[in-house]
């Protein structure tokens, strides 16, 4: 008379995310039983436990940026006065441009399993002589982890500050003055590329 017990589990995970934390499948408890088999019997036995985890990230960005920034006081006329002062005072003419591109990026947090939750058991027992037993066990662990990233960045910036094409002219029997404040054009670019993190 033949006792087999046998439980067997196969797990089996895959997951596209952009960020996230995955246990890989572990093996469970596999116990194999064969006992109290008469003279002469036969048993064959096989056991195969697959497990795997499988990640895959895939990012793709394109990012386009185009600014325009104009700061003008300048242009200003007194022209054909007679008999008075003239006088022409601009303040400054300042272009502050600050652009921050961030690329893409895939973040993924591995935990590994616990080795000592596993176990093959396999108990040949209580044959009697001429008796032929086989027990094959299998087990297979893999994981694989796919992270990709492509971006495309372009990033136009036009930026100018004036203050000047002021004139005064053809004025008469007095004194023409002409004050402009500074042309400042400020531009700062910050482009950071994709990245992949992986944690296992």
């Amino acid at each position: 008379m033949t006792k087999l017990n046998t439980r067997l589990t196969m797990a089996i995970a895959t997951a596209a995310v952009i960020m996230g934390a995955v246990a890989p499948a572990a093996f469970a408890d596999t116990t194999v039983t064969v006992t109290g088999n008469g003279a002469g019997s036969h048993n064959a036995v096989g056991v195969t436990n697959n497990t795997g985890t499988k990640v895959v990230q895939s990012n793709s960005s394109t990012v386009v940026t185009s600014v325009d920034s104009t700061a003008n006081t300048g242009g200003n006329h007194s022209d054909f006065n007679t008999g008075s002062d003239s006088s022409i005072t601009t303040g400054a003419a300042t272009s502050n441009v600050n652009v921050s591109v961030g690329g893409s990026s895939n973040a993924a947090v591995i935990t590994p399993a616990d080795p000592g939750s596993n176990s093959t058991t396999v108990t040949v027992s209580n044959n009697s002589a001429g008796s032929h037993n086989k027990v094959d066990v299998t087990n297979n662990n893999w994981f694989t982890a796919i992270q990709k990233n492509w971006s495309s960045i372009i990033t136009e910036i036009s930026s100018s500050a004036k203050t000047g094409k002021n004139t005064s002219s053809f004025n008469t029997n007095g004194s023409s003055s002409i004050s402009t404040g500074a042309g400042t054009s400020n531009v700062t670019v910050h482009v950071t590329g994709s990245s992949n993190t992986l944690v296992h």
